[in-house]
Parts: C-alpha cells; sequence; structure tokens
C-alpha cells in the first residue's frame, strides 16, 4: 500500500470529509515549517510578495499559529516587515504621480515594480498593490487534495479501500468534482460508482432532513429525532462547501 493511500484511509476513518481533512493538514504543515525553518529563505520570501501575503484565512491562521505556540510575533512581523518595503513605494509613487496620461503613467509603474505587476493583473484594479499569484498556501492544499483524490481513484480498484469509504462520510461536492475529474478519462467504472455512491448518500440526507423540518412542525415535536436528522442540516452545508475551514474552528481544534 502506498504511503498516499494509507494516509488517505486513516482520514477516510474520521468524520467529515477525508479530502478536506487532508488538505488543512498539509496547509498546516507548510505554515509550522515556515514559521520554524523558512521565514528568511529568499525563495519562500518570494512566493509571499508575489501573493501580497495569504489570503484572509490562512494569514489569520498564521497568526495565531504563532500567538498560540511561539507566545509572541517574531515570524510575522518578519514577512509583513518585507511586505510593507514592497508595498510602501508603490503607494508613493501613487501619490506623487506625474500629470502625464495614465497608460504611460501605468506603463512607468509596471517599469518600476514588476514584482507586483503581471500581464494578468486586473486592469480594474491598483497598480503595485495586487499580487501576481493566488496565496500560495491554498495552491499547495489544493494540490495536496488532487494527489489524495487520485490515490483514492487508483484505490477503489480494492474492495478494502471501497468498503472503508462506504462507511466514511465520503466526499464534499468540491473535492467530488476534484475525484471524478481524475476518474473520468482513465477509470471510468470507478467514475460511475463515485457518481451512484454519492446519489446514495445524497438520497438519504435528502430524507433526514426532510424528517429534520418535519419534526420542527408543532404537530410532530414531541417525535424525537434521530441523531443523524439532528446534523442533517450541518451535513448539507458541508457537503456543498467542505468542511468548516473559514472561521478556524477545526485548525484550533487540530492543535
Amino acid at each position: 500500500m502506498s504511503w498516499g493511500l494509507a494516509n488517505l484511509l486513516h482520514a477516510i476513518q474520521q468524520s467529515g470529509c477525508p479530502l478536506c481533512r487532508l488538505q488543512r493538514e498539509a496547509e498546516r504543515r507548510y505554515l509550522d515549517n515556515l514559521l520554524w525553518e523558512n521565514i528568511n529563505d529568499p525563495a519562500t520570501r518570494e512566493q509571499w510578495a508575489a501573493g501580497l501575503g495569504f489570503c484572509d484565512r490562512h494569514a489569520w491562521q498564521l497568526q495565531r499559529l504563532e500567538a498560540r505556540r511561539y507566545g509572541d510575533g517574531l515570524g510575522n512581523a518578519i514577512l509583513y516587515e518585507d511586505l510593507l518595503q514592497r508595498v510602501i513605494p508603490s503607494l508613493e509613487a501613487l501619490a506623487h504621480r506625474s500629470a502625464r496620461p495614465p497608460s504611460s503613467f501605468r506603463h512607468r509603474l509596471i517599469r518600476s515594480f514588476p514584482h507586483f505587476l503581471s500581464p494578468a493583473t486586473d486592469p480594474n484594479g491598483v497598480p503595485g498593490l495586487q499580487g501576481r499569484q493566488r496565496c500560495r498556501v491554498c495552491r499547495l492544499g489544493e494540490d495536496a487534495a488532487r494527489a489524495y483524490a487520485e490515490w483514492l481513484v487508483e484505490g477503489l480498484t480494492e474492495a478494502e479501500v471501497r468498503r472503508r469509504y462506504e462507511a466514511s462520510d465520503g466526499l464534499c461536492l468540491p473535492h467530488l468534482r476534484m475525484a471524478l475529474v481524475c476518474a473520468r478519462d482513465r477509470a471510468p467504472d470507478r467514475f460511475a460508482w463515485l457518481a451512484s455512491d454519492t446519489a446514495q448518500r445524497l438520497r438519504r440526507l435528502l430524507g433526514n432532513l426532510r424528517e429534520y423540518i418535519r419534526k420542527h412542525d408543532w404537530n410532530y415535536r414531541h417525535e424525537p429525532m434521530s441523531p443523524e436528522e439532528r446534523r442533517s442540516w450541518v451535513r448539507a452545508v458541508a457537503f456543498f462547501v467542505g468542511e468548516v475551514k473559514s472561521d478556524g474552528a477545526l485548525d484550533d481544534r487540530s492543535g
């Protein structure tokens, strides 16, 4: 059994979408390593600057992680000192721009601050104040999830893997799409199996949701709810958008 499939089977035994869990773990490892040994690494700094830092979720996750683990914010301070030194000249150039035509001014900005601008920069944005890459942690997490989706598709040839997957909470919709794309061209049998399995899960979820709604009716309020019915509305949200990740709740639980 491969290392990736072994990790996947371990995650499948936990609650929720296993690829959400594994993606969060990959993101968390990156942030751990960043604080522990890569703050002053030039390549890491350039990746950080290319995105103007991280997205809001991962920026605050890094802040919480360092405050909780080390009791201060030295690593964050070093990173943002670097970022501020890159942004301030762009703002000063904007503030003191000459009366030349806007197109000429933009051309000079691109020449002066190429680390913030690229041909793909939003033409409606402000030159010098937009990253030219998405958040590095988001991209890394998505790459990890895609790799595990491929391991899952490969593993579904084994009866034991299918059995364990059937006993799990299955994949959320974003990661199901990822797995189906992996299976679509090279494994049509597993594509069909994943689609069918998910449809059956969602039919059960729909039944639990309907019972949850029905038992809120005054006439049926005395009927007890099963655990599956009680959590059905939360599982519906989790299926369509993935497990909790925007408010840090699960991040905090992981350490």
